[in-house]
């Protein structure tokens, strides 16, 4: 079998099993579920920063590769410290509530239940 054609045969196959609106909704609530986990992820890694102000100096490396990222885009666009205070979680944070809520727009049955 070639290469091009693996997409129409997985659809071929499970075509009876799923209709494209059960996959669309399965990948819908796939990327809201993944957006609400780094939404805590970010509430943690903000958490663990202000431990640095009494001389905690605990942020585990894979929140750190998670949400630098993140952080770094966004400073790269706006300039989000003020003062001393990183504002760029909270403009992330901001940037996912405004995906998830067009999510939820897209199909209403992910916000908040598993798909049916």
């Amino acid at each position: 079998m070639q290469k091009k054609y693996w997409f129409l045969v997985f659809f071929c196959t499970i075509g009876p099993l799923f209709s494209i609106m059960q996959i669309m909704t399965i990948l819908l609530f796939s990327l809201f579920t993944f957006l609400n986990i780094i939404t805590w992820i970010i509430f943690l890694d903000v958490i663990l920063s202000w431990g640095t102000l009494i001389g905690i100096h605990f942020r585990p490396k894979f929140i750190q590769a998670i949400t630098l990222p993140l952080y770094e885009t966004v400073r790269r666009f706006i300039p989000s410290s003020f003062s001393g205070i990183d504002f760029a979680p909270i403009i992330v944070y901001i940037i996912i509530i405004f995906i998830q809520s067009l999510l939820i727009s897209i199909d209403p049955s992910i916000g908040g239940v598993l798909p049916k």
